[in-house]
């Protein structure tokens, strides 16, 4: 049997020992270990590090809120189902009122003979409007905003059955299940699609210079507002609104969102675009009935 093979004479035993530190092997420089504060979670590490950013300056705190509210899809979800939740209370309303005044008769008729309760409704309504969306404060401090919108809500729905006690109930019907529709197709539209809505800046502006100029023209030229072409090109620009509205609602990549805090003000804007909508679905449903 053959003894084991003998390593070599120019292999070095002494080199398999661990070198002193005077020898020409130096010692290795090991950074420091980061501080305790920011090896914990996410969530401890902010709030260690946020302070002491805010008195630097070096970060403000609008942009730590701004990057809360867009990257947290927490909040965006919840802010969503909140916006949804309050505009569907404000339409199931809006239609149980319209159903009173299309359907009983002493309501048509009170309404007949007190139209001044109309005008009251519509000057309230436009103010308060103009309440929440030129003041911030309003629209954001809680229950004051929730107290306008529901304001804003009633006086709208009765000037929507003031309009509907004056037509016929099956044209009325046709608008509802027409908006419906087309409401509900345009949401799905707007969270689908990847093309961004809200970067559209300069078409917004446009239709609402279109709108304010026809809004003009009603007083001198009633009948020309009204015609069916004025009617859908104003069906069109409300569809473009609703689904504007609804991508900043919802998020994601898009160059506007709303913030989280804005609630009252997205779910008046999704309630008055439907409006929008349904008017002018109303308009060309009674030319062809």
């Amino acid at each position: 049997m053959d003894s084991p093979r003998k390593a070599p004479d120019f292999f070095d035993k002494d080199a398999l020992c661990v070198p002193n530190n005077n020898d020409r092997f130096p010692p290795i420089a090991l950074p420091a270990p980061p501080p305790r504060n920011l090896s914990e979670t996410d969530g401890s590490a902010g709030e260690a590090v946020q302070p002491h950013l805010l008195e630097s300056g070096a970060i403000t705190h609008d942009l730590i809120v701004k990057s809360i509210i867009f990257d947290d899809q927490t909040i965006r979800k919840g802010f969503v189902r909140k916006v949804f939740g309050i505009l569907m209370v404000q339409l199931l309303f809006t239609c149980a009122v319209m159903a009173i005044f299309v359907y009983h008769g002493p309501t048509k008729q009170f309404v007949r003979e007190n139209f001044i309760v109309i005008i009251l409704a519509m000057i309230v309504n436009i103010i308060v409007l103009i309440v929440i969306f030129c003041v911030e404060s309003v629209r954001r401090k809680h229950p004051v905003n929730l107290i306008c919108l529901s304001i804003f809500t009633f006086t709208m729905s009765l000037l929507l059955g003031a309009a509907s006690s004056i037509m016929d109930s099956n044209v009325v019907l046709s608008a509802v299940v027409i908006t419906t529709v087309l409401v509900t197709a345009l949401c799905i539209y707007a969270v689908q699609t990847k093309y961004d809505y809200t970067a559209a800046g300069g078409v917004v502006i446009t239709f609402v210079m279109i709108l304010l100029v026809l809004s003009v023209c009603s007083f001198s030229m009633p009948k020309l507002v009204n015609s069916l072409p004025v009617s859908c090109l104003c069906a069109a620009i409300g569809c473009f609104f609703l689904i504007y509205d609804m991508q900043s609602i919802v998020g994601g990549n898009r160059a506007e969102q709303l913030d989280p805090e804005e609630y009252v003000f997205a779910a008046l804007t999704l309630y008055v675009d439907v409006v929008r909508i349904f008017i002018h679905v109303l308009r060309i449903v009674q030319k062809f009935v």
